[in-house]
C-alpha cells in the first residue's frame, strides 16, 4: 500500500514537470576563458518549412550535420575531420563524440543530439537540434538562470 501510495505521488510531481520541458533543454558550458555560457535549447512551433525538394535526412547524417556544427571542420592532407583536434564550430570544442540522437515529434519533428567535447581543458555535455530536413536550430545565449538548470526535466550537475 505504502509502495503504491509514493508511486502515485511521485508520477503525480514528476510528469507535469517533465511535460513542461519535453521541447526545451536548458544547459551550460564553461568556455576556455572559465566563464559559464548558459544556452536554452528549444524548437519553435513556427519554423518555415522546408523546400519541397529537401528529403529527409538519416539518423546517421543527423549525427554527422550535429558534429560538424558543434566542433566545426578541419581539413588536412586531402582528409576532412569533424570535431576533432582544433576548435571550432559553434561551442569552439575539439574531440567531439556523440552520447545520443533522439527523434522528437513535437513541436515540429526534429533530431535532439547530445553531444560530448573538450572545450578549453573540460569534457563537457552540449547540444544540437537537428530539423528532418539538415537544417539547425541554434540555442539561445543567456544570463545566469535564477535557479537551478534543468535538462529536459532533470536537474544538471
Amino acid at each position: 500500500m505504502y509502495a503504491r501510495l509514493l508511486s502515485i505521488f511521485a508520477f503525480a510531481l514528476v510528469v507535469p514537470t517533465m511535460a513542461a520541458t519535453t521541447n526545451r533543454v536548458t544547459f551550460n558550458v564553461r568556455q576556455e576563458n572559465g566563464v559559464d555560457q548558459y544556452y536554452r535549447l528549444e524548437v519553435p512551433p513556427n519554423l518555415p518549412p522546408a523546400k519541397p525538394d529537401t528529403g529527409k535526412i538519416s539518423q546517421n547524417e543527423v549525427a554527422i550535420i550535429a558534429v560538424g556544427w558543434a566542433g566545426g571542420l578541419e581539413t588536412t592532407g586531402g582528409l576532412t575531420n569533424l570535431g576533432a583536434s582544433k576548435p571550432g564550430g559553434f561551442y569552439s570544442a575539439t574531440y567531439v563524440k556523440v552520447d545520443s540522437v533522439q527523434y522528437q515529434t513535437s513541436p515540429v519533428p526534429y533530431y535532439l543530439v547530445q553531444m560530448n567535447g573538450k572545450i578549453g581543458q573540460t569534457r563537457q555535455t552540449f547540444y544540437a537540434a537537428v530539423l528532418e530536413d539538415g537544417r539547425i536550430v541554434r540555442p539561445a545565449a543567456f544570463s545566469r538562470p535564477a535557479t537551478r538548470m534543468t535538462t529536459r526535466g532533470h536537474a544538471k550537475h
